[in-house]
């Protein structure tokens, strides 16, 4: 018996081994050097496969256990949490590494065309995977929490090359250094002499893929401070600490004086900005029948010269049905339709302008149902009861204007984990970067840690800034780098934070081209499959 045959006794302890290392290279654990290795284990258990329902179950276990591991939390497991919420968490853990089984497929379909190529699709699977992955992240069913290179989110040296090939650049890195790793070892394992130069050349490529870009992360790291951008400004944020399923019943009132409360305690400090959570406004305070609470709001923002940027819920009302979408609301009192936006606003001293942003990439299914203007008649029956399913879609990249002339974009909670989506809002000229989130639902379990790690990206990427304010947590200021700025909050910690931050306007290559990496593996990908295609039909 060879080593090699040995080795793939047991496949499916091969595949488990791949869930598990990959699980554990996420958030929060610091254990991002396993990614590196991840793929590995399942390589050689797909590569040993004969058919691609063998394929197919060994790639779903795997990433059914890397789905478990990282986001076991989707169902806001905790007392309070609605039913609808648990049944779609628990669906979209055992349904979403359905997804992950395609790239596999694909990579032995390729395998079984082009086998006269020794090893052709092994180096070709970094491009079929980073293509899985962009694809995956640009549809209503996106759900990209597990692109492969936010394992490297707490490698602060490692991700610093991010500002010319973003997220996928970190995916494909990684991705390219578990190919070489399994070829090298699958080499040794099949004890050809003639191999051991390709083995010290891939394992140099390996030594030169890891060190490079930390000794290049090391150096930016080491040679900049926050002290070398012209101009600064002072940020507060408030993070109250209210029950999520709570405040969606409580008093207009009772939720306005306590985040003024808050807030006011922050004068002393002199902020250009303070900003308030997600839906910290829990009802819609720029309608006219709320005029009282907003005139309440504007009156102490008068009073204490603050600006105020707030998470509040949009409304637009259409005056005939012909206007309204399959998906609007409709308004029984005012008998109109109705759509309603998870939004921003910002409300400034002295001024009856209020600028406002309405989320446009929404959680399937929490937020909204995926492509619910073509099926409208699930809404109903697939909407959960605390006051935030079924949001409508925004249209618009807002920046928002200070009146000091500084400029920025607020993303909101989930939106926050699309590179390409933000850094629109940077091309489009915002100094800074404000997050608003409300991870209370997820308690204190891997969730909102995660969801902090990630902004680190964004601010690395784009060299911007980023003011994360999180309901129960978590809370930061991150600098340009991705360094903390002062102390990041506890969850489930009543608290304000105040920092200065850096403003800058420069674009990095990431900000000026996108998703330029996706893009080329797409197009390799594509290349190949059709060449796959083209040999079966010739044959």
């Amino acid at each position: 018996m060879t080593k090699r045959k040995s080795f793939f006794d047991s496949k499916y302890t091969l595949c488990i081994s791949s869930g598990i290392f990959l699980g554990f290279s996420f958030p929060p654990f610091h254990f991002g050097w396993l990614a590196f290795v991840g793929f590995v284990p399942l390589l050689f258990a797909i590569d040993a496969s004969e058919n691609y329902k063998e394929v197919f179950k060994l790639s779903y276990i795997a990433f059914l256990l890397f789905n478990v591991v990282v986001i076991y939390w989707v169902g806001g497991w905790t007392k309070e949490a609605d039913p609808f919420l648990m049944i779609g968490g628990a669906a979209l853990v055992l349904g979403h590494p359905l997804f992950f089984t395609i790239p596999f497929l694909v990579y032995h379909y390729i395998k079984r065309r082009l086998l006269f190529i020794p090893n052709f699709s092994l180096f070709i699977f970094p491009f079929l995977y980073l293509s899985f992955e962009h694809l995956h992240s640009i549809t209503e069913v996106a759900f990209p929490w597990l692109t492969i290179g936010y394992s490297q989110s707490y490698n602060l040296a490692d991700i610093q090359f991010a500002s010319f090939t973003g997220l996928f650049g970190i995916s494909f890195q990684i991705l390219i250094v578990n190919v070489l790793l399994y070829y090298a070892l699958l080499s040794w394992l099949e004890n050809r002499t003639a191999m051991k130069r390709k083995i010290m050349v891939s394992l140099l490529v390996v030594f030169l893929l890891i060190s490079v870009p930390e000794i290049y992360g090391l150096n930016i790291l080491n040679s900049t401070t926050r002290l070398d951008y012209p101009r600064s400004l002072k940020v507060s944020l408030v993070q109250p600490n209210i029950d999520p399923y709570a405040k969606w019943s409580g008093s207009p009132s009772e939720i306005l004086q306590e985040y003024e409360n808050e807030t006011y305690q922050l004068i002393g400090q002199k902020p250009a900005l303070v900003v308030w959570p997600e839906t910290a406004i829990p009802f819609y305070i720029l309608l006219p029948q709320n005029y009282y609470f907003k005139h309440e709001l504007q009156t102490f923002l008068d009073a204490t010269d603050i600006s105020l940027l707030s998470g509040v819920p949009l409304a637009t009302y259409y005056s005939n049905l012909v206007e309204a979408k399959p998906s609007s609301h409709y308004d029984e009192m005012m008998r109109k339709f109705y759509d309603a936006y998870n939004g921003a606003a910002l409300f400034e001293p002295k001024s009856s302008t209020d600028q406002t942003y309405a989320k446009i990439i929404l959680v399937p299914f929490g937020e909204r149902i995926p492509y619910a203007d073509d099926v409208p008649w699930l809404i109903k029956p697939l909407s959960w009861g605390v006051g935030i399913s079924n949001w409508a879609q925004g249209k618009d990249t807002t920046v928002f204007k200070l009146s000091g002339g500084v400029t920025f974009s607020a993303v909101i909670c989930y939106e926050s984990i699309f590179p390409n989506y933000v850094r629109q809002f940077v091309k489009k000229g915002a100094n800074f970067l404000v997050i608003i989130t409300n991870d209370g639902w997820y308690g204190k379990s891997s969730g909102p840690f995660q969801h902090a790690a990630y902004a680190t990206l964004r601010a690395v990427e784009n060299r911007r800034a980023v003011v994360r304010a999180a309901n129960t947590g978590i809370s930061e200021f991150i600098d340009p780098y991705g360094r903390l700025i002062g102390r990041q909050t506890k969850l489930d910690e009543k608290t304000t934070l105040t920092a200065e931050i850096p403003i800058d306007e420069q674009m990095t290559f990431y900000t000026e081209h996108g998703d330029w990496i996706p893009h080329f593996a797409e197009i390799i990908s594509t290349g190949v499959i059709l060449i796959g295609v083209f040999l079966k039909f010739k044959k």
